[in-house]
């Protein structure tokens, strides 16, 4: 069910590989048409993102303006982390909403009023560190599970079991927490994201589903999707002004 109709949002893919768009893409309701783009920055490594925010900007707009696009979706955390004040660029320029990855998660960490997180994600110590350290500007005590990734191409299309295991290891290391905090979407908890939800009995915010969650509720809609975690299940308000 949606109060909100053809709606059209920008996606721009930061990076290679298709598993966890597909899956995305397919989570989308018919209401919404998600119209997916490279971002055309990536050429080797995620740390080809670094300082590349005039590219970045001008690929948001040039599709902005030449699409019928209501609103946009800027994933990757290590896009977002690379290129200090790339959301106040954007701010400046972009005549739709948009959202990024880290902003999407904290505004969905903060409906939930989740103090106390656990931080997963599929990326090497480096990236973890720029992350992590973007984030302590948070009204929020992230805690990051060790996972033991040396690269974010170990977690792709990984068993979803295999990811609710890892997920139960970290949790039962974690000491007390209010949420879980999934960055990174090829660390994929979204085919059993309801069952550690029903588990752990905490919230489960993935990057994927909360950017759609911030980027329609900034366009004054709402949506209800089963099967993908309470977040896009409930549709908690956003407070983003």
């Amino acid at each position: 069910m949606a109060t909100s109709t053809n709606l059209e949002i920008g996606f721009l893919k930061p990076g290679t590989g298709r598993s966890h768009y597909d899956e995305f893409a397919a989570m989308i309701p018919s209401e919404i048409k998600l119209d997916m783009e490279e971002l055309g920055v990536m050429q080797s490594s995620l740390t080809d993102f670094a300082a590349r925010a005039d590219a970045i900007v001008e690929r948001a707009v040039e599709l902005s303006t030449s699409r019928s696009w209501q609103g946009i979706i800027i994933p990757g955390a290590p896009v977002e982390v690379q290129n200090p004040g790339l959301r106040n660029r954007l701010s400046e320029v972009l005549n739709i909403p948009f959202v990024t990855a880290l902003e999407s998660g904290l505004l969905a960490l903060e409906a939930y009023g989740a103090k106390k997180v656990l931080l997963l994600t599929p990326f090497d110590s480096y990236m973890n560190s720029l992350i992590t350290d973007y984030l302590t500007n948070a009204d929020i005590d992230f805690q990051l599970a060790n996972l033991g990734f040396a690269s974010e191409q170990e977690a792709i299309d990984l068993n979803p079991q295999v990811v609710f295991e890892l997920t139960r290891k970290a949790v039962q290391s974690a000491g007390k927490i209010d949420a879980l905090y999934f960055q990174g979407a090829v660390l994929s908890p979204l085919q059993v994201i309801d069952q550690m939800e029903a588990e752990f009995s905490l919230p489960v915010i993935s990057s994927n589903p909360a950017m759609l969650w911030a980027v329609v509720s900034k366009l004054g809609g709402q949506l209800t999707i089963e099967n993908k975690g309470k977040l896009v299940r409930e549709w908690p308000s956003l407070n983003w002004r």
